[in-house]
């Protein structure tokens, strides 16, 4: 029973938020679909400030037993201070928009009526129609991955269409034109600061920044074309067929034409989308605005949860696909230049939220940018790990970027030094092994031993020397520090906080978790190393978690009272989700379950992407009504009228994080045990799921009644 599946609206977008995206992995445009002015907002993947250049700190090395003095004898602060002003290296680069191609229509008339925008996620071609004067107009855009450009195609009922194409660009830039194409040049920035950086400049040009070339050809048309000063003009037309790309053009068959193109593109994506299907009732013909509106009046809408799950699928599939960067920030859709966070791969979280669903959501082949991002990491973190602080093995921080930095970062352009309070997020080391998870489920999922042994294996061995050497032997156990909680601070006794300790609940999972992926990987691939004799020494000594005055599992290695009680991160909780850690221990899960609880009751989950981690944990959990509960508020709440996450502002790490929560409430393999419905809402009493992805390279699907699953069907893959 397959759904047309549509997001919807009776007026152009007004706002970036409110645009239709559409992407081939690397290639990506925000489509407003104006009337007198339609813009396409454009974004390659390849467009990063900066240059290669070394971000390392030598000096940091020399700190590290001084830092580690402090914190055992309890000076958590001045040891903080330390890390601040001598061991952390600059910020990242910024992901940058490439521009917005214009089309200016002239009409008979200015009065538009029975307009419609539409982006279907079926075939994933984003669609605009009206009238003017009586006469009606449509266009229709695609970006291919197999044609590696985007496609567009106006038309008019009658051959008075007159369009003016035109481009600009935040970047340095040049367009020149021939008789039906424009030709477009420019360079980056040397160097982009973040946004809160307090530089006055933040934008650095030079002449080191990557350089770029770009064009848009008018492959057809029955119309009068004109070019003149950077702009092509196209009168009396009734059809015109437009393509945008990177790089040279790509080289197009002569007889390949707009319906052969589009033929290809709708293959090539449903042969992917069409993996899945969920059915949570028939979709309402009403604008997705109208529809999230009424569901903030508590207006019951279960199809609406079902197209956000396949708008977190087709979002994954727009962003990331073999040959492209992996989904930053905001996925491949961004329109500053010195936008949120850099725009980068923020790697305490959003970097792997963004492919939490990758796999249960049968969308393995975007996998491969995160995979190859994983490898170039791995090699640049050998170097930090060496220079930072003499280990062997790679690491990475809390944040990279296209150049693949792993130093900790929290330095700013031309600054020799941290600022207060930047060691809470900047100073983490734990980065590069909560990448490393996905790893071993992939071949988990999959069962590909060539991929076990080629990529994982080395990778997970790297990360493995690191942990290995980075641990302190204190006599007794042995112990993580300096050591943090993601972006979180606790109170010491005199008032003040910090975030500098021994020993975080996440730091221990994560090396519990990369060490015995590591000694499974050796086993599946008859691997003897002498490395396996170290970390097995390592964790039979490892510090323990602790459990707190009200049987809460602890985020640091001692009850300190929290900052913020309510605190976005859910770091201490990495061994219920979306580890596997604590799936066999109860005691470890009740521990969990009752921080959970404390975390929420005190405000957590208040951004998008912190409220669709909620959702997963109350999911493991089996608490059907706190999952749907954060299930509407993620909807309600943290959700733009285009059904993008929120943070505010825009993250798509929260899309990704709802959609991956949806499937994990219908079914989940963890620990060795096959849960049906696990946390599956009252309200979606009737309804099925087709194709979502479980262990051993198999797929299942689930009908249930009345909330219970009346037919499951487990399929082999091939």
């Amino acid at each position: 029973m397959e759904q047309e599946l549509k997001l919807w609206y009776r007026q152009p977008a007004v706002l970036y938020e409110e645009t239709l995206p559409i992407g081939n992995g690397s290639l990506g445009a925000m489509v407003f679909g104006g009337i007198e002015r339609e813009t396409l907002a454009l974004n390659d993947d390849s467009l990063w400030s900066g240059f290669a250049r070394e971000k390392n700190r030598p000096e940091a090395k020399q700190y590290l037993p001084e830092v580690r003095r402090l914190i055992s004898e309890g000076k958590l602060a001045d040891a903080e201070q330390l890390i601040q002003e001598h061991m952390l290296g600059e910020y990242t680069e910024s992901y940058l928009p490439l521009g917005e191609l214009t089309l200016d229509y002239v009409y008979a008339g200015r009065k538009y009526t029975d307009y419609r925008r539409s982006l279907s996620l079926n075939e994933a071609i984003a669609s605009v129609s009206y009238r003017v004067q009586g006469v009606r107009y449509t266009r229709e855009y695609f970006a291919s991955y197999p044609d590696q450009a985007i496609f567009a195609r106006l038309g008019c009922e009658r051959k008075d269409m007159s369009v003016t194409i035109g481009f600009s660009s935040p970047l340095k830039h040049l367009v020149q034109t021939s008789d039906r194409e424009l030709l477009i040049s420019g360079q980056c920035p040397e160097h982009v600061d973040p946004p809160y950086s307090r530089n006055e400049n933040k934008i650095i040009q030079g002449d080191k920044g990557k350089q770029f070339c770009a064009g848009c050809r008018i492959l057809d048309t029955d119309g009068c074309i004109q070019a003149a000063e950077g702009k092509i003009s196209v009168t009396s037309a009734s059809f015109l067929v437009i393509s945008f790309y990177m790089g040279k053009e790509p080289a197009y068959p002569q007889d390949e034409t707009y319906r052969l193109l589009k033929e290809k593109h709708l293959r090539d994506y449903r042969s992917i989308f069409d993996r899945v299907e969920l059915f949570l009732g028939r979709q309402k013909d009403e604008p997705t605005d109208v529809r999230l509106e009424q569901l903030k009046k508590k207006d019951e809408d279960p199809a609406l949860y079902a197209l956000y799950f396949q708008y977190g699928r087709y979002l994954l599939i727009a962003s990331s696909r073999e040959g492209s960067r992996p989904a930053n920030l905001q996925g491949i859709w961004s329109w500053e230049m010195t936008p949120p966070w850099s725009c980068n791969w923020t790697t305490n979280i959003n970097l792997q939220m963004n492919y939490w669903h990758a796999l249960s959501c049968n969308l393995q082949e975007c996998m491969e940018p995160y995979f190859s991002m994983l490898k170039r990491i791995c090699e640049n973190g050998k170097i930090t790990a060496r220079v930072h602080y003499g280990c062997r093995g790679s690491v990475l921080h809390h944040n990279t970027d296209d150049w693949a930095s792993t130093n900790p970062t929290g330095i700013f352009y031309g600054s020799n030094q941290g600022y207060e309070g930047c060691v809470t997020w900047s100073f983490w080391v734990m980065g590069e092994a909560w990448l490393c998870r996905e790893l071993t489920a992939y071949y988990d999922y999959t069962l590909d031993k060539e991929f076990l042994r080629d990529t994982a294996y080395p990778i997970l061995r790297e990360n493995a020397l690191f942990l290995n050497d980075w641990l302190v032997d204190n006599g007794n156990v042995y112990e993580t520090m300096p050591s943090t909680s993601p972006e979180n601070r606790f109170l010491l006794e005199d008032g003040t906080s910090c975030c500098v300790s021994k020993n975080c609940a996440m730091d221990l999972e994560l090396i519990r978790e990369v060490f015995g992926n590591y000694q499974k990987t050796c086993a599946l691939l008859d691997i003897k190393d002498d490395l396996l004799a170290e970390i097995q020494e390592k964790l039979e000594r490892l510090a323990q978690l602790r459990t707190g005055s009200r049987g809460q599992l602890l985020e640091w290695g001692e009850e300190y009272p929290e900052k913020e009680p309510g605190h976005r991160h859910m770091s201490h909780l990495y061994g219920v989700y979306p580890s596997e850690l604590f799936a066999n221990n109860p005691e470890m899960m009740k521990a969990g379950s009752i921080a959970l609880k404390e975390r929420v009751r005190n405000g957590g989950g208040y951004t998008g992407w912190s409220c669709a981690w909620l959702i997963s944990l109350f999911s493991v959990f089996e608490d059907r009504e706190n999952a749907y509960r954060y299930l509407y508020t993620l909807l309600s709440r943290s959700t733009y009228p285009n059904l993008w996450d929120a943070h505010p502002p825009f993250q798509i790490d929260g899309n990704f994080g709802g959609t991956a929560a949806i499937a994990n409430m219908l079914v989940q393999d963890r620990g060795g045990e096959l849960k049906i419905l696990p946390a599956l809402p009252g309200k979606w009493k009737n309804g099925f799921v087709k194709g979502l992805r479980i262990k051993g390279n198999q797929t299942i699907d689930i009908e249930w009644e009345n909330g219970k699953a009346v037919k499951t069907e487990i399929h082999r893959n091939e």
